[in-house]
């Protein structure tokens, strides 16, 4: 399959390209530039003293010693600010206590991944090598550090996805009992701590179907799943429930009263950006679209998506667009050479694989690569659609994460010395995009 690519690597001219001792070098500036960045982040998000981006929990946290159920209950992202003052009540530091939920999530998943990496047989470097790269993948999106619920959402969204891709083969969902319950006890957590992981829920059923058809997807195995989220989603809503006839979701709102909604800010957002009346980096308040509305009373906004693509698909497509191509590169400077690796999966045959016939592990294996690059670009393609301004690759941390261990699985089956390309292109790659980005800033 890739007998090109080897003829071409074993010519001696192009020797130090897969050069072993050109990779010792490359790997330790790599580090470097990384430890750097990384150490920066640190100190700049984690420890910084005033907000970074949406932090604003620390002013729900309460009390662990004069908890009631109200508290419990009707709290957003109730996980989150449970776990969240549960740290608080020993360091009493409510900024920090949020961000150390986001820091323990995160490294309790790097020890879970780095363990299942370094356990596939390879050479000592090589495992110092997929170890590195997939710590830097997640490391430089620096959301660890950040006091949000995204981080713990990301860590409890991704075991149920990883326990169904795993145990998908030869057309059915081959979970037991137990299994069925924690990937719907997972999911629905995962949705009280952070209701946008519904979208990569949503992208992940679809592509299901997309690979395998509609059977699957109402397998009793699905099915229990479903219910025991369900149960355990209303659990955790019980009060307000009862109450309220509500269940309550980590949602932004704008306040009523302003008159103004999320969709219009975004739409505003995306209009100005597309005529270049303000840089992509600067984002409209609540007040800034209470001021166009007076200044253009006879304006009338698109009711939501759908209602934009219909009346300025120009503008709805163009922007789209430019979030695809972002949301592209930035997979590119995450995963670097492994984001393009698995897309060599597809060479394999001109067809998906019919799962009936993913009768060997090979199969299984190229089944779950395609798998993962079709979840990807579907969870980024629904996410630009809904977000009209702006694509934010945290969003898609899941999917990244996902894509990178898949990824160093095939990159196994390769030769040596095309083992070995990846990583210092990789490594050339990243230390590159540092030099320019330092240059930048």
């Amino acid at each position: 399959m890739f007998d090109k690519m080897i003829k071409i690597l074993k010519h001696d001219r192009y020797k130090f390209l897969y050069s072993e001792h050109t990779s010792i070098f490359l790997f330790i500036g790599f580090v470097c530039f990384n430890l750097y960045y990384f150490s920066n982040n640190f100190f700049r998000t984690f420890l910084n003293k005033g907000s970074n981006g949406d932090e604003d929990y620390q002013n729900t946290l309460y009390s662990i010693s004069d908890i009631t159920h109200k508290k419990i209950f009707y709290t957003s992202s109730q996980p989150y600010i449970f776990i969240s003052s549960f740290i608080d009540y020993f360091i009493n530091i409510p900024k920090i206590s949020t961000r150390l939920v986001s820091l323990v999530a995160c490294l309790f998943l790097l020890q879970y991944f780095i363990k299942r990496i370094i356990s596939n047989k390879s050479t000592f470097l090589e495992k110092i090598y997929k170890s590195t790269l997939f710590i830097c993948a997640i490391m430089i999106t620096s959301q660890m550090f950040i006091g949000t619920s995204d981080f713990l959402a990301i860590v409890l969204i991704i075991p149920p996805f990883l326990i169904i891709i795993e145990n998908f083969e030869f057309g059915k969902i081959n979970l037991n009992l137990k299994q069925s319950i924690l990937v719907g006890v997972l999911f629905a957590i995962s949705v009280a701590t952070r209701p946008t992981v519904l979208v990569l829920i949503l992208a992940f059923y679809i592509t299901f179907f997309i690979m395998a058809g509609i059977k699957p997807l109402f397998s009793k195995e699905n099915l229990t799943a479903f219910v025991t989220g369900i149960i355990v989603l209303f659990m955790i809503n019980l009060l307000p429930i009862i109450e309220q006839h509500k269940i309550i979701l980590d949602l932004k709102e704008v306040p009523e009263a302003t008159g103004v909604n999320w969709f219009q800010r975004n739409y505003l957002m995306a209009k100005y950006w597309d005529v270049d009346k303000i840089p992509n980096t600067q984002w409209l308040s609540t007040q800034d679209v209470i001021d166009f509305k007076k200044e253009n009373p006879d304006f009338v906004f698109p009711k939501n998506q759908i209602d934009l693509l219909v009346k300025e698909p120009g503008l709805y497509f163009r922007q789209m667009t430019r979030m695809f191509i972002k949301a592209m590169y930035s997979s590119y400077r995450f995963m670097y050479l492994l984001f393009p690796l698995l897309f060599l999966s597809f060479l394999n045959h001109k067809k998906f694989n019919i799962v009936d016939q993913a009768n060997s592990a090979n199969e299984k294996s190229l089944f779950q690569n395609k798998f993962i690059i079709i979840f990807h670009l579907l969870s980024i393609v629904i996410f630009s659609f809904l977000a009209v301004k702006l694509f934010e690759f945290r969003w898609v941390i899941p999917t990244m994460i996902l894509y990178s261990f898949f990824s160093f699985n095939y990159l196994s089956r390769f030769p040596l010395k095309v083992r070995f390309l990846v990583y210092n292109l990789s490594f050339l790659t990243g230390i590159a995009m540092y030099i320019l980005f330092f240059i930048k800033t």
